[in-house]
Order: C-alpha cells, then structure tokens, then sequence
C-alpha cells in the first residue's frame, strides 16, 4: 500500500515537472509577440535596403559601361584615323615605287628588264603584307568602335532599368522604416506606461505607510 502510494507521489510530481517548461514557454511566446513584430519590421527594412542596393549598384554599373563606352569611342576614332593614313601611306608609297620599277622593265638592257620585274615582285609582295596589317589596324579599330558603341547602349539600359527599381525600392524602404519607429515608440509607449504605474503604486504604498504612522502615533 506504501509503495502505491509512494509511486502515486512520484507520478504526479514528474507530470508537474513535465508540464512547467510548456507553461514557461507559452509565457515566452506571450512575452515575445512584440519582439516579433519588430524583428519583422526590421527584416523588412532590410530587405528593402538590399532592393535599394541592388538597383543602385545597377544604375553604377550603366553609369561604368557608359563611361567606358565613351573613351573607347574616343580612342577608336584616333585609331581608325591612323589606320586610314597608314593605308593610304602604303599605298601611295607602292604605286610610286611600282611606277619607277615598270619605267625599268621597257628599258633595251635586258639584265636591268629581269632586276626590274623581280624587285617588282618583290614590291607586290611587301604590298601585300603592308596593306594587310594596315587593313588588319583599321578593321580593330573599327571593331573597338563598335563596341563603345554597344557598351552606352547598355549602359543606357542598366540606367534606365535601375532607376525604375530605385523609385519604388527607396518608396517601399521609407515605408518600413515608418512602420518600424511606429513600432519602437509603441514599444517605447509601454514601457513608461509600466514605469509610471510602478511609481504609481510606489507613491500609494508611501502614502498607506504615512496614513498608518499617524494611526500610532494617536
């Protein structure tokens, strides 16, 4: 009988034990709701800071490939007017030095005819590899400006495209952070309200206290 009623004893204080973290938990929960809400509110605002970031770093990013764009432009317009009168240096040299060599070639010194048509292919041939380089430095200076080219038009895009974030990415960030000094200064609210109901209850016990002296004293 003893030991049934010793194991009855033991049962009940172990479901007691077992039941005060759930009590203490749900006091937690009670406890933290306006925790919660302001860390949503703060996960809010940083989220919409990352949203501001995002379509400023974009709007950098245009602002870059424009920049850049720009100067290759410039340097390609330098270089594409170099190219041009190296060409025409090459050519110009070439047809000079051909025309004296073909007078050679209709000369009676049969010896001098032979030297002139092979120093003429020999000029052909240095022609050939001159005009091509210098084509060869007019079709890259070209390309490069082609390529400035491409690079405003999207950085013009990434401009565009990033501003049209950032207005309502900097809209949405006004609005969280809003919400979340409204939500500190309810926080805030309660606690004086609990301060001030403490002084409150501060004051009475002091003034029970006097009113009970005098009682004495009488």
């Amino acid at each position: 009988m003893k030991r049934k009623m010793i194991f009855g004893m033991i049962t009940t204080v172990v479901v007691i034990l077992l039941q005060i973290p759930v009590f203490a938990q749900e006091a937690d929960v009670e406890l933290s709701r306006e925790e919660m809400a302001l860390q949503r509110a703060h996960d809010k605002v940083s989220r919409a800071e990352a949203s501001v970031a995002r379509a400023s770093e974009a709007i950098a990013y245009g602002d870059s490939l424009l920049a850049a764009g720009e100067q290759m432009m410039t340097e390609a317009k330098g270089e594409i007017k170099t190219a041009k009168d190296n060409l025409a240096d090459v050519n110009k040299k070439y047809n000079a030095e051909k025309k004296s060599l073909e007078k050679d070639t209709k000369t009676k010194d049969r010896i001098q005819r032979d030297k002139a048509r092979n120093n003429i292919r020999e000029l052909d041939a240095k022609y050939r590899l001159d005009k091509r380089a210098a084509e060869d430095q007019l079709k890259a200076a070209n390309k490069k400006f082609e390529q400035g080219k491409n690079n405003i038009i999207k950085g013009k895009e990434k401009i565009k495209a990033g501003k049209a974030k950032l207005k309502p990415a900097e809209k949405s960030l006004a609005e969280a952070n809003k919400a979340l000094t409204a939500i500190d200064g309810e926080s805030l609210h309660d606690d004086s309200d609990a301060v001030e109901a403490d002084d409150d209850s501060t004051d009475i016990d002091g003034k029970d206290k006097k009113e009970k002296k005098k009682r004495k004293e009488r």
